[in-house]
């Protein structure tokens, strides 16, 4: 009797242990460096803001915030390694509608489910998209463009980053909405887009509002979306101009793994809540051509949930068919 009793004091001994050992695990996160994947190439907007939100985070949690890209198949493969990174916060995704509306939606095979696989920490802000043209081209707004794109169906060229990507969703999201057909030229990247814009060898392209579409051998003709934008003033939105579903899902968040304990999940929503309302912080990412927002990750949740649904309707109803990854 006497050693049943004390099996049980010891059984309950060692419960009691654990729970206090995992409490204890728990409030000491984080005591080792944390990684943030990012799935676009090092340079680029989000990259850029990756880095400047990882350095305040490191100072933020006092431990190291290593940035890691991991790019290729329209952002998924940086995105599929977050979500099967282990469920302990340590490995968290700057992802943007890219990775978290647009391929989903039209690849299929995305090795992810981009809802129930990720806990959304941040919703960091939105990144205004614009539409141009080569500045030879004889349009100066959007209804010019789309009379000139009926007049000659698939002829004008229209530069996008490959499939499954925001450029293209782009193109596609104007076909549908103006019921015209632009002849797709696919590029690895923007940077390149853009030059050959510049050079009057593609017509039409869409992306972030930069230096290079600044240029005098680019004119802007619309913000893609609702509303006008004080980086590109004097230039109208697609609404204005009598397209208000022309819209892209261009913004970034901060993901970490589905599973992730509670505990760690605030630790990280309160430290990105402080680092994302400094001042320092915003004025930085403000330059990388982002609208830095901080707000928290309900946002980021109904915004992918609203944009998804949204997206699927327009393939719909304009029949474009889910492509292979």
């Amino acid at each position: 009797m006497a050693f049943n009793k004390l099996l049980h004091t010891c059984a309950l001994a060692a419960i009691t242990g654990c729970i206090a050992v995992s409490a204890t695990a728990q409030e000491a996160f984080p005591n080792k460096p944390l990684r943030m994947i990012v799935p676009t190439a090092a340079g680029a907007s989000n990259d850029v803001t990756a880095r400047v939100i990882a350095e305040a985070l490191a100072r933020e949690l006092k431990q190291p915030v290593v940035v890691e890209n991991r790019i290729g198949a329209s952002g998924t493969i940086g995105a599929d390694f977050v979500a099967k990174a282990p469920k302990d916060g340590y490995t968290l995704l700057l992802g943007t509608g890219s990775t978290h509306v647009v391929a989903p939606a039209m690849l299929k095979g995305v090795p992810y489910d981009p809802i129930q696989d990720f806990v959304p920490l941040s919703f960091v802000g939105a990144a205004p998209f614009v539409l141009f043209v080569r500045a030879s081209l004889p349009v100066k707004n959007l209804q010019e463009l789309v009379a000139l794109a009926k007049s000659k169906p698939g002829e004008l060229s229209f530069g996008t980053t490959g499939p499954a990507a925001v450029y293209e969703l782009g193109a596609l999201t104007l076909e549908a909405q103006a019921g015209i057909k632009f002849n797709h030229v696919p590029y690895k990247g923007f940077a390149p887009m853009v030059l050959d814009v510049m050079g009057d060898r593609v017509d039409v392209g869409v992306g972030p509002i930069d230096n290079s579409i600044k240029s005098d051998r680019v004119r802007v003709i619309a913000v893609v979306g609702k509303e006008r934008v004080d980086s590109v003033p004097g230039v109208p939105s697609a609404a204005e101009q009598g397209f208000p579903d022309f819209t892209i899902p261009a913004w970034a968040g901060i993901w970490t793994t589905a599973g992730t304990p509670q505990a760690v999940v605030d630790r990280l929503v309160a430290a990105l809540r402080t680092v994302q309302a400094s001042k320092e912080v915003k004025e930085r990412i403000a330059k990388t051509g982002i609208n830095p927002e901080g707000k928290d990750g309900n946002t980021l949740r109904l915004l992918m949930a609203n944009e998804l649904a949204s997206i699927l309707n327009m393939m719909k109803n304009a029949k474009i068919e889910r492509q292979a990854l």
